[in-house]
């Protein structure tokens, strides 16, 4: 984690940030994947595709 901030251009990194940004990613991919597999269930598939992943992430995240 202190890759991505130090390449975001923090030059000094603190260990709890490295770790509080861990756990906020973990939630996010635990949403967008639970959100993904909705929607295949409902598209009557067993199998999460890219494109679910991206239309979840675009559902919870307006991106």
């Amino acid at each position: 984690m202190d890759r991505f901030l130090r390449n975001a251009g923090a030059d000094r990194v603190g260990e709890d940030a490295s770790i509080k940004l861990c756990q906020l990613l973990e939630d996010s991919a635990d949403e967008i994947v639970s959100k993904a597999r909705i929607l295949a269930r409902h598209a009557g598939r067993n199998d999460v595709t890219r494109e679910d992943i991206v239309l979840a992430a675009n559902m919870l995240y307006a991106l």
